[in-house]
């Protein structure tokens, strides 16, 4: 979606409120850098914690959540014709979300999840007021926007108080069921629109918009159910479900059988991510042996690698680069790639147990150094002195 301002009719401090993104992707970026890091660690004499909960909290939490409230916060107030942002609810997120992050490599992981448990309902309140006086219902896929933020708090509970019988539920909801309903949801509506060039806006009220709103209510709930049977039965009905239901639903609103309109490499990666995402879980599925190495490759390759090129094409539509985006740019296509290279090199990693050492920290290198690269390449453009001018 692009939703351009004018930098002659609004300060820079009207842009940061119209625009949080400009604010929540940088922290994201240090997220990213910070819970691969961890793993170099017992090499540096560092005092900081070791271990893959670390790690994937981190990744989660602090990485692709960062982009997800900047992106969040950004389009929904637009969607729904309401208010934009307030300072305080910018600051409020932001001092969460990196106060949850230095908990994490302190090792007060109980302390961040309590953190990370008030950002999540800092942001249903930010949803719920613009809500209640909107002037426009935000499209249909958004409404699985709702079940992501759910399964966070849920996940958080349950993590904090696991229930007996349900091993890892808590953290299945956080680390997967979170961001598999924002792929969801997000990916319903940018994904037509940047890999096929669909047009217009959808639907948002009249009987195909209640349809619409029934019918992802119900992948919201069958992805629900498929973490609840996973935890409390065979691991394998769930896992089964949950990438049956996440296979169809792409298939169906994305159309990921199809290629990308444009032959441009940032296009292709996009789609490539938009496979991982299932990938990983069938992978999971009929390799219950490997299963974290495969569902790394929903996790890098999937949720990774889609948070870049969103992010990037967030960048390029607001902060006047939008002609990067219409060409074969390296600076789009590069950082992408080592991604796509690091989650090969992960997968590598739970394969060969005899190399595990070598493949694991050839992809923390390739992943810090495409966060590294990203960083340097976007993250100056987010100042509110680029703006897209008025079409």
């Amino acid at each position: 979606m692009d939703t351009s301002t004018s930098s002659s009719n609004h300060s820079r401090w009207d842009i940061l409120l119209e625009e949080p993104f400009r604010i929540f992707f940088p922290i994201g970026v240090l997220g990213g850098f910070g819970g691969v890091f961890l793993w170099l660690t017992p090499y540096m004499d560092l005092e900081l914690p070791y271990g893959g909960l670390y790690h994937g909290l981190i990744q989660t939490q602090a990485f692709v959540m960062a982009f997800a409230v900047g992106f969040l916060m950004t389009v929904l107030p637009r969607f729904m014709e309401t208010e934009c942002s307030k300072g305080w609810e910018i600051g409020l997120g932001a001092v969460l979300l990196i106060g949850s992050m230095v908990a994490l490599c302190l090792g007060a992981w109980e302390v961040a999840e309590f953190g990370f448990l008030a950002l999540l309902i800092h942001l249903l309140i930010f949803v719920l007021r613009r809500f209640m006086i909107r002037q426009d219902n935000p499209p249909a896929p958004f409404s699985l926007v709702g079940f992501g933020l759910l399964y966070g708090v849920a996940g958080i509970v349950l993590l904090l108080y696991p229930p007996l019988g349900f091993h890892r539920l808590g953290q299945n909801l956080l680390e997967q069921g979170m961001f598999l309903a924002f792929v969801m949801a997000v990916g319903s509506y940018l994904g037509p629109r940047l890999l096929y060039g669909v047009r217009g806006f959808p639907e948002t009220e009249g009987p195909v918009f209640r349809k619409q709103l029934w019918m992802y209510g119900v992948w919201g709930i069958l992805l629900l159910l498929s973490f609840v049977l996973e935890a409390g039965g065979p691991p394998v009905f769930g896992r089964l479900l949950r990438a049956l239901v996440v296979t169809i639903q792409l298939l169906v609103e994305i159309r990921i059988y199809r290629r990308p309109q444009a032959g441009y490499w940032h296009l292709y990666l996009m789609w490539f991510s938009f496979w991982c995402v299932p990938l990983g879980l069938w992978l999971s599925c009929l390799f219950p042996a490997y299963e974290m190495a495969m569902l790394h490759v929903t996790f890098i390759g999937g949720f990774g690698l889609l948070t870049i090129m969103i992010g990037s094409r967030v960048i390029t539509g607001h902060c006047d680069t939008k002609d990067l985006w219409m060409q074969n740019a390296w600076q789009l296509g590069l950082p992408g790639f080592l991604i796509l290279l690091a989650s090969v090199a992960r997968l590598g990693a739970g394969l060969y147990s005899a190399a595990y050492a070598a493949f694991l920290y050839c992809g923390v290198c390739l992943w810090l150094l495409a966060m590294l690269l990203w960083g340097v390449l976007f993250v100056p453009r987010v100042g509110p002195s680029r703006v897209a001018p008025d079409d």
